[in-house]
């Protein structure tokens, strides 16, 4: 592992520009998380953790996510949806409460629990129980209470049988002994469809040697889908997107983008995602508060000396509700130690590039 990181970092200075502190500190960040390079991308991907969060004051709370929710609940959500913005509210009206009639949250066994010795032991209740479930096409949320202390689950998660991707799962608070579960779902086919009933399995650890696999079932008409949209963008000064594809949904949005940039120094500044997005309603968010993550291909120059890339960046807090969103380029300025010289922004409106988000 640690030979992998060596030589992806050394790749990586030697294809990218000094960046800033906190790309920097991204980027560092991703790598150790088990970035794995591809023979042309750096594919940037999350490891399932486990960690602390320390939760809001209770008031901040409901002002985020409204009242719908009696107060004493709020706690376990509150960490989650303040990353959401202004989507936080829709967001929490979705919420599938185990204890209430507008959803039914069904746990079942799958198979007795396997050890690494090939044992096995009959289970006369469930391993964890799944009190509160969030699902919106793009991203499955789902809060557990287990049986046991320990409590891990595998990477993959299938819903409705198709294979997701584990974020993470972490303890809402230190000792409350509910846990907080992140899926992604990476199915573009799954993300769209729309339905009132999810099948969710998982393989669940009770200790280090010892699994299960399981599955709960979750019937809501809150349950929601991502929508899809794909398009072109040229005419621009400094080149074009030759293509685009969003997936827009409360949770998150994650936006493919193909570069063919006339410049080698427009696309090293492209690279790095410093973009300001503004919606349709003229709000701007900067990309210390709207990245979640971004992802480039290696860039490669034609003949012609046009540089072109791929980006995938991944968005929290832009109003999911928005019909457009605009990408504006940020150029700053570096010092000798490669970090940002407060107050060298300088935004580029004349480079500004409009997204569709409708479907």
């Amino acid at each position: 592992m640690r030979t992998n990181y060596d030589d992806f970092a050394a790749r990586l200075d030697s294809s990218f520009p000094r960046t800033p502190e906190r790309f920097r500190q991204v980027v560092s960040c991703e790598v150790y998380a088990r970035m794995k390079p591809t023979k042309n991308t750096v594919h940037m991907r999350k490891r399932k953790k486990k960690f602390r969060k320390a939760l809001l004051p209770i008031v901040a709370c409901l002002v985020l996510a409204g009242s719908t929710v009696a107060a004493a609940r709020l706690p376990v959500f509150q960490s989650w949806l303040s990353g959401l913005g202004t989507n936080a509210e829709k967001a929490e009206q979705s919420i599938v409460h185990g204890d209430e009639t507008e959803g039914v949250i069904i746990m079942e066994s799958m198979m007795q629990p396997e050890t690494k010795a090939g044992d096995s032991a009959a289970q006369s209740e469930p391993l964890f129980q799944v009190t509160d479930a969030y699902y919106d096409g793009a991203t499955l949320m789902f809060w557990a209470k287990p049986k046991n202390e320990y409590f891990e689950l595998g990477d993959h998660v299938y819903i409705n049988g198709v294979d997701s991707r584990l974020e993470y799962v972490a303890e809402t608070e230190e000792g409350s002994g509910i846990y907080e579960c992140k899926v992604t779902v990476v199915d573009q086919e799954l993300q769209k469809t729309d339905t009132d009933v999810i099948n969710v399995k998982t393989q669940v650890y009770t200790s280090p040697d010892s699994r299960s696999d399981y599955s709960f079932t979750v019937e809501s008409d809150k349950l929601g889908t991502a929508a899809q949209n794909s398009g072109t963008v040229d005419g621009l000064d400094f080149g074009q997107l030759t293509s685009y594809q969003v997936t827009v949904a409360p949770s998150v949005i994650n936006l493919h983008l193909e570069w063919e940039v006339y410049e080698e120094s427009m696309a090293k500044l492209l690279q790095w995602g410093d973009y300001i997005l503004e919606d349709a309603s003229g709000r701007r968010l900067t990309s210390d508060e709207w990245l979640r993550s971004n992802g480039c291909s290696v860039p490669e120059q034609k003949a012609d000396g046009t540089v072109t890339f791929s980006q995938d960046l991944e968005i929290k807090g832009f109003d999911a509700a928005s019909p457009t969103m605009e990408l504006i380029p940020v150029r700053v300025q570096w010092d000798s130690d490669g970090s940002m010289i407060p107050g060298s922004e300088e935004v580029l409106e004349d480079c500004a590039v409009m997204i569709d988000l409708t479907k």
